[in-house]
């Protein structure tokens, strides 16, 4: 069966305009709703990337104040530095007299004793392997005893000491009438002859 439109023709076109505005109105509030929907979403990356700024501030400001403590920590290990040098330096040559003297007492030949003991610290470029010098005095019972202390010079029972000759010898007498040798020998200071006393004076400090 036809339908028959009774109504006028401007009342159908007042229904079509009315009908036209809602749907702009409903298209209208739909937009509106996408674009608070976009604000918000950009007014959330926008909040997050705020809260990343401030942390990334934060993070550099420690960063700056570890770096300034880190520079004052540099000055400190850079006057270490400094000190452990000329600690170093002061005790490159440093011999340790008293174990060289304890360890002639143990190495002395026994038909031998001494009258005079000198020596000097001393280490070059030129002479690498010298460390110092010796120059002694004594007196033996006889020529083979001399000889037994110039081979105790030059012995490994005193590795601290070597190159040792015998500069001159001569016959004397003591007491009444005993005949001795007096003898003068020289020697040079091995490396074993230095202290550890740069090792054992300087603190250790982790890097």
């Amino acid at each position: 069966m036809r339908a028959i439109n009774l109504l006028p023709p401007e009342a159908a076109a007042r229904s079509r305009q009315r009908r036209q505005r809602v749907g702009y109105i409903l298209l209208g509030a739909a937009y509106l709703v996408l674009l608070a929907l976009i604000t918000l979403w950009w007014q959330s990356k926008a909040q997050a990337a705020q809260e990343d700024l401030d942390a990334q501030l934060a993070t550099n400001d420690g960063l700056t104040r570890k770096i300034a403590q880190l520079s004052e920590a540099d000055d400190l290990r850079k006057r270490y530095d400094d000190g452990v040098e000329r600690i170093e330096t002061v005790l490159a040559d440093d011999v340790t007299w008293g174990r060289l003297l304890n360890d002639l007492g143990r190495v002395m030949p026994d038909r031998t004793w001494l009258e005079s003991f000198n020596g000097s610290a001393e280490h070059t470029e030129e002479q690498p392997t010298l460390y110092g010098s010796l120059q002694i005095a004594g007196t033996a019972f006889d020529y083979p005893d001399a000889a037994a202390w110039v081979r105790t010079l030059n012995s490994d029972r005193w590795p601290a000491v070597g190159g040792g000759w015998l500069e001159g010898s001569g016959r004397t007498e003591i007491f009444e009438g005993v005949p001795v040798v007096d003898f003068s020998s020289s020697a040079i200071l091995t490396e074993e002859a230095l202290s550890e006393r740069a090792q054992t004076r300087i603190p250790e400090v982790p890097e």
